[in-house]
């Protein structure tokens, strides 16, 4: 079994801030790792990231984002932190219904003929709540915890290459 798709939420888990959506356009890239809304408040992309959406890519593995959140300030900081090429499909709306996000990428995946069973993703979120959903209505997928199960991005290529082992 190989993971095909990795799908990661974004905020706490791509960046620093808990909710972008609070925050004010325009947004200001500070330096390359930084950025600062309408109001000075900044937030950060986490140390490792970059390397590890351009690994998933190298191994050809599709990447996905599903978050709750407003949909222009995350493709805004996904632009400015120059990361927004990694992702196949970004699907950030603003509601808590993960479970329909990713039936959203797997239906637009299929339309491009490829279909991925739910043991050959890897859903990548600080939060569980979201969790029994998505596994009731997408099936038994892969899940890490990040900052609990990952403490770091790299780690969660340790994880897909330990499920590729099984």
């Amino acid at each position: 079994m190989a993971i095909k798709l990795v799908i990661f939420d974004a905020d706490n888990t791509l960046w620093s801030h808990l909710d972008i959506s609070k925050l004010a356009l325009p947004f200001t890239l500070v330096n390359g790792n930084t950025i600062s809304d309408a109001n000075t408040e900044t937030f950060c992309l986490f140390v490792g990231i970059r390397e590890l959406l351009s690994e998933l890519q190298r191994r050809n593995i599709i990447i996905a984002l599903a978050s709750w959140n407003e949909t222009k300030p995350v493709k805004e900081a996904l632009r400015l932190f120059g990361i927004e090429k990694f992702f196949k499909i970004v699907k950030a709306e603003f509601h808590p219904n993960k479970h329909l996000m990713i039936e959203n990428i797997l239906s637009e995946l299929l339309k491009e003929g490829i279909k991925i069973e739910p043991d050959e993703i890897l859903y990548v979120d600080d939060r569980t709540v979201h969790l029994e959903r998505i596994v009731e209505r997408i099936g038994p997928l892969h899940f890490v915890q990040m900052w609990v199960d990952a403490k770091a991005p790299n780690e969660i290529l340790k994880f897909i290459e330990h499920i590729q082992r099984r």
